[in-house]
């Protein structure tokens, strides 16, 4: 009987899995191509993303979502792991703010140690159920800079001149 249990959970689970977001709520689909995406299944963007989708973070604004998948394929190209923790997410009509933690290891940034940076997203879905818009906001010195050797020093410098004791 506990087989049986077992392989009917493997099942739902499966068969929700191959679905892919088609019913999830707009926060879940969000947290699950987060969860899902690397770089050997690219294909999610198409999935997630309306091909016409404007996407913008600090690095720069990029239109439709084949540039977004080209985005995505050489951001991960370049890690060696790169997890997103969602805490929060606020819903109101079609527009989601998911709030997260990057956690990424590159041999890039920081001498190959693991670098966490917060952040949050938007994301507007459109009638059909994809994402038409997305926004991050990050610290991209937190991100990047303070994690270049010489610029870091010199960026954690500055920023500790403007902490305000208490």
């Amino acid at each position: 009987m506990k087989i049986l249990i077992i392989a009917l959970s493997l099942l739902t689970s499966l068969s929700a899995f191959s679905q892919g977001m088609a019913t999830l709520t707009n926060p879940q689909k969000i947290q699950y191509f987060f969860d899902k995406l690397t770089k050997d299944n690219l294909e999610l963007v198409d999935e997630f993303y309306h091909a016409e989708v404007d996407f913008v973070d600090p690095v720069g604004k990029i239109k439709g979502a084949a540039k977004v998948k080209a985005y995505y394929k050489n951001m991960y190209q370049n890690v060696d792991t790169l997890k997103f923790e969602f805490s929060e997410f606020h819903e109101s009509g079609d527009t989601v703010v998911a709030v997260w933690k990057m956690v990424l290891k590159t041999p890039k940034l920081n001498g190959g140690e693991t670098i966490t940076v917060d952040g949050n997203s938007v994301v507007k879905f459109d009638s059909t159920g994809k994402a038409s818009y997305h926004r991050d906001y990050f610290d991209m010195g937190a991100f990047v800079y303070e994690n270049i050797p010489v610029v870091g020093f010199i960026i954690k410098k500055i920023k500790a001149r403007f902490v305000v004791e208490e």
